[in-house]
């Protein structure tokens, strides 16, 4: 599987750096760049494209880095929530309940004097 993975690796990067030549070979081209502030002296059009691709990348980069770190501090924040309630929910669950003022939780009667006791509730 390793053989696989690293043939498919070598034949991925050889069809990139042939295509780059070939894209290179193709655009050869000088273009003026005016950018309305600054203009820059005749560039092969490769190096435009490149640079412009490379600035975009960059950008949606930056995008993507801002949302990992808000969403990352956003899971912080609920974590912390999850622990504070968490924690509330364990020491509620360990108060006494209300009717055990002794420790100990009053009995009912069992047997036949618990369904006569409960008949007369009723």
């Amino acid at each position: 599987m390793k053989l696989v993975r690293r043939v498919l690796w070598i034949a991925l990067t050889a069809a990139l750096v042939v295509a780059g030549v070939a894209f290179v070979g193709r655009n050869r081209v000088a273009v003026p760049i005016d950018l309305g502030v600054t203009t820059f002296p005749e560039t092969p059009l490769w190096q435009a494209l490149l640079v412009a691709f490379a600035a975009g990348a960059a950008g949606v980069g930056l995008g993507a880095l801002w949302q990992v770190l808000r969403l990352g501090m956003l899971a912080r924040r609920y974590r912390r929530t999850v622990g504070r309630l968490e924690s509330e929910i364990h020491q509620l669950r360990n108060l006494p309940l209300a009717g055990d003022v002794g420790g100990e939780a009053p009995r009912r009667p069992s047997g036949l004097g618990a369904a006569r006791t409960a008949a007369r509730e009723t």
